[in-house]
């Protein structure tokens, strides 16, 4: 576990450098956590909240994006002179005893009021069990997380859309081929021990039938679509993250089989294309925000400028919801009196107030998820990006 408090954010123009995440994989996000907020001495009555990510091989993508995104916000915040709280990171390495060792110690230290933005998933999930189970009343807001198991906890505030209406929004998309079956593609043992009956409950409602497929070895996704049996559904749906999935689809060109196969916004679509998937096979992308690069939303805009300025990289679905839930807390949290700590927090995002991101909004209409927005993308087997 390793934890990085946010230092002074500076303007790009007084920076020496421009900061790239890319350049960041072999090290820790301490550097570029030298982007946000002030130290706690400055201003000693600032309310800190916390970010906890798994650095673990298959997850450290996806936890770069989300944060650099939720960074990217709060430096927005500070720089605009908005009352944001302050940020700090807690790495852990995708062990159980990592994430028991972070939230332990977040127990420990009062000051700590929130959890933010918590990446990926399966720590997402396993953060608010760990934090139940060792009494810490604290809240979760903007966690990634696309499971519903904990919409109705009122500690937990999930912003976008979940699973299910991923899942429904990719079916319905695909009612007029007269789809009825569905392969269910595991990367391994354990995302299917963690979905498992989540997805096998959403397709018995969208009325189709299943047939599941775990990979034996996660270290060899490429073999696994190799190897996937002749009789496998021409519909695959892959739950896993980007590496894998450029993995077993570049084994499952090798079959010269027509499959289309679907994937959920675990799935960063920039990552995949800089693998590289296998070639002749359709991909159907759902994602929980608006198109990042071509978006004319002004707060995708205001995204694109911010990350043009502080980061040498591309525009992503998972840094732009990363940023989308950055200002979601800086907005949500602004009014809150940093002396009420947890209780405070919690008092204040169980109202769940609707929340306008200068055109993208967050209204928790059924009071559970900010938004049920989800759009779709397709990698047509020319290797062209359509929607």
């Amino acid at each position: 576990m390793t934890v990085h408090e946010l230092r002074p954010f500076r303007s790009a123009l007084s920076r020496p450098a421009t900061l790239t995440r890319r350049g960041l994989l072999g090290g820790t996000f301490g550097v570029a956590a030298a982007l946000c907020a002030p130290a706690v001495f400055a201003q000693p009555r600032v309310l800190r909240v916390t970010q906890l990510l798994d650095t673990s091989p298959d997850q450290q993508e996806l936890s770069r994006d989300y944060s650099t995104g939720i960074r990217l916000a709060f430096a927005e915040a500070k720089q605009r002179g908005l009352n944001a709280p302050q940020l700090a990171t807690v790495e852990t390495d995708g062990t159980a005893e990592s994430l028991r060792n972070a939230i332990k110690s977040i127990k420990a230290d009062a000051t700590q009021a929130a959890l933010v933005g918590a990446v990926g998933e399966r720590l997402a999930i396993a953060s608010v069990e760990l934090a139940h189970e060792a009494r810490l009343d604290i809240a979760h807001v903007a966690p990634w997380l696309a499971d519903s198991r904990y919409d109705r906890d009122e500690q937990v505030v999930p912003l976008f859309a979940s699973r299910e209406e991923q899942l429904g929004h990719a079916i319905r998309s695909l009612a007029t081929t007269g789809v009825v079956e569905l392969g269910l593609v595991y990367a391994g043992a354990l995302i299917e021990r963690t979905l498992q009956a989540q997805v096998g409950a959403i397709a018995g409602r969208l009325n189709l039938r299943t047939r599941s497929y775990v990979a034996p070895n996660p270290n060899d996704l490429a073999g696994f679509g190799a190897a996937l049996g002749a009789d496998a559904p021409p519909f695959l749906l892959f739950l896993g993250g980007s590496i894998e999935l450029a993995q077993f689809t570049q084994g499952l060109s090798r079959q010269k089989r027509q499959r289309y196969v679907i994937c959920l916004s675990d799935v960063d679509t920039t990552t995949l294309m800089q693998l590289g998937p296998g070639t002749g096979v359709p991909l159907i992308f759902t994602q929980v925000v608006p198109n990042a690069q071509a978006s004319p939303a002004p707060v995708v805009r205001e995204y694109r400028a911010s990350l043009k300025d502080l980061y040498d990289e591309a525009p992503s679905p998972v840094s732009l919801a990363g940023y989308l839930a950055g200002r979601y807390v800086t907005r949500a949290l602004a009014g809150v009196d940093a002396a009420g700590g947890r209780a405070a927090v919690l008092a204040e995002v169980r109202r769940r107030r609707p929340v306008d991101l200068d055109g993208y909004r967050l209204d928790f209409a059924a009071g559970v998820r900010g938004s049920s927005f989800v759009s779709q993308t397709l990698l047509g087997a020319n290797g062209r990006l359509i929607g």
